[in-house]
């Protein structure tokens, strides 16, 4: 199933003048209503240290107020892919960056295909392929004490007496310590 659908917008060719890029897309994710998503990749580490801020600006003031959906405009993804393993100090600039989009660093990443896009989304927006196992136990019947039964029966507890309370405990305590 395609979680992911590619708009074509005047943004993108306007994008791909403007940065040296080896790949954007921009699209939208039907989940709680329209998710805007947007997958880039710069030609190198070195292009998306120097350029990410700028880009994500450009993004920012030329296609969000485009958008007059309020739920997409807070819901606004960019996914930023690398061939290589990146910096962690840049990983954690872009992603803990709050200005207009949820932005996720995918490294390691050699080709950006629809199945590529496909997990990136489920794993990060979606979470549709998280397994939750719930162990049904045994759970052995409740056997009436007899003997706690009888004090407890005697004890009114609406009244809450404490001496009548503190009287109950000590005879519990007593049949368990009979026990032991």
């Amino acid at each position: 199933m395609e979680l992911f659908s590619e708009i074509e917008d005047v943004i993108v060719e306007e994008i791909k003048k403007v940065f040296e890029l080896d790949y954007f897309s921009i699209g939208t994710v039907q989940f709680g209503g329209i998710i805007i998503v947007c997958m880039v990749k710069f030609k190198d580490e070195t292009k998306l240290n120097s350029q990410w801020k700028e880009f994500n600006s450009y993004l920012t003031a030329k296609f969000i107020p485009t958008v007059k959906d309020d739920y997409s405009k807070w819901n606004f993804y960019v996914f930023y892919f690398s061939n290589n393993i990146v910096n962690k100090s840049l990983k954690y600039e872009i992603e803990n960056n709050k200005f207009s989009s949820r932005k996720i660093v995918i490294d390691n990443c050699e080709s950006i295909t629809a199945t590529e896009i496909n997990n990136v989304i489920s794993e990060h927006i979606t979470n549709d392929k998280i397994q939750i196992n719930v162990e049904n136990k045994e759970i052995s019947t409740f056997n009436k004490n007899a003997s706690l039964a009888n004090i407890l029966d005697k004890l009114s507890l609406s009244k809450k007496n404490d001496e009548d309370m503190q009287n109950a405990l000590g005879q519990i305590e007593n049949i368990f310590k009979d026990e032991i």
